[in-house]
């Protein structure tokens, strides 16, 4: 699945470089700033406050692991604001921190799936699907989040000298490692442990490894996690404010949101808008809607994606493209099929968030317009 929208984001990234946001520069190309170039960017926004909100969710029971009597939540409020702080005063040689996070991530994942080894057992697959295929295809919209974020590659293509060989070839090598790591974790915990020792778990990964490593490995798994979320927090904080910025630059958003700070040169009220949002799915405390909404923002942006290809196919021929969809129009049409399918599979209160946010999106738009015609 993965694959498929991946494939769109590659040929565009290559065709289309900018680095005014991926997805919104996409589907500005193709429709100008009517509303699907509106939706694209909303949704993306909601796609990543709400990762930035599981983040820190998932940071706070990481903490929680060692600090029992620590409420994650209230944790994972306070992660947010202190991110936010971070945000506001600039970042310098992030790319070296990322770096240094990812691989932290990489290193503890590779420790979990070799540890596993030690008391693998293949019995523990049987049967492979105990309760029938059709609650396994509705998992894969809980899931989804987790390939999420390759799409990022495609944001700053402008700035890479042969993007249309490096970011096809980045995205897709992104895509095969991020496979490969996390279904081999899948595999070693349900190899490596049995069932009752991670089903209803806060911390499946950290018990599982603590049952065939020992404490130890629970102890570096958590460690892992920690580390590692902390790039999710920063980037989708990061990310989420690049958007509403955007959003208000084009007239998506009240101009209030376009607002730089005038010492730090950051976009502090969009920042301020990204977090508060963030916050508040923190406090529904509902994981499983929080990564429900996350499938949802990224799936409609998708689709939004793969329509503007669809699109500049017809209205510019004569466009180039460094990297091409194999097997065009098929792919990209499979890519709708399956994303539609997947949000079919959500939770009612994540489409109820999404049909409440898109009518709430376009009313601010249209209401936007008519201030601005009015001064005017």
């Amino acid at each position: 699945m993965a694959l498929l929208m991946g494939l769109s984001y590659a040929e565009l990234g290559s065709a289309v470089p900018s680095a005014a946001g991926g997805a919104i520069a996409f589907v500005e190309r193709a429709f100008d700033k009517r509303i699907p170039t509106f939706l694209a960017g909303w949704f993306s926004w909601i796609g990543s406050v709400t990762d930035c909100a599981i983040g820190s969710v998932v940071f706070a029971f990481s903490v929680n692991y060692f600090i029992r009597w620590i409420d994650p939540f209230f944790l994972a409020i306070i992660t947010l604001i202190v991110f936010a702080l971070i945000n506001f005063r600039g970042t310098r040689s992030m790319g070296i921190v990322q770096f240094g996070l990812t691989a932290v991530l990489i290193f503890t994942l590779c420790f979990f799936i070799a540890g596993s080894s030690l008391n693998f057992n293949l019995g523990r697959f049987e049967p492979f699907f105990p309760n029938g295929i059709t609650p396994t295809l509705f998992m894969v919209s809980f899931i989804f989040p987790t390939y999420a974020g390759y799409e990022s590659i495609t944001q700053l293509s402008e700035e890479i000298r042969t993007a249309g060989k490096t970011v096809p070839r980045a995205l897709l090598l992104t895509l095969i490692v991020v496979t490969l790591l996390f279904t081999g974790t899948v595999v070693a915990m349900i190899g490596g442990a049995p069932r009752e020792v991670y089903i209803n778990s806060p911390t499946p990964l950290q018990d599982a490894a603590n049952y065939f490593i020992g404490p130890v490995g629970g102890a570096v798994v958590s460690i892992g996690a920690i580390v590692a979320t902390l790039s999710t927090i920063n980037g989708a904080m990061a990310g989420g404010t690049r958007i509403a910025f955007a959003l208000s630059r084009n007239d998506f958003l009240p101009s209030v949101f376009k607002k730089i700070h005038p010492r730090y040169r950051s976009p502090f009220t969009a920042l301020a808008l990204t977090t508060i949002l963030a916050i508040l799915f923190v406090l529904t405390r509902g994981v499983d809607f929080i990564v429900y909404a996350i499938t949802l923002g990224y799936s409609v942006t998708a689709i939004m994606v793969i329509l503007a290809l669809l699109r500049l196919r017809k209205t510019e021929p004569h466009l180039y493209h460094p990297f091409k969809v194999p097997l065009y129009p098929y792919v990209p049409i499979a890519g709708i099929i399956v994303l539609c399918f997947m949000i079919t599979t959500l939770s009612w209160e994540s489409l109820a968030l999404g049909v409440a946010s898109g009518i709430l999106g376009v009313i601010l738009l249209y209401a936007g317009k008519r201030m601005r015609g009015k001064r005017t």
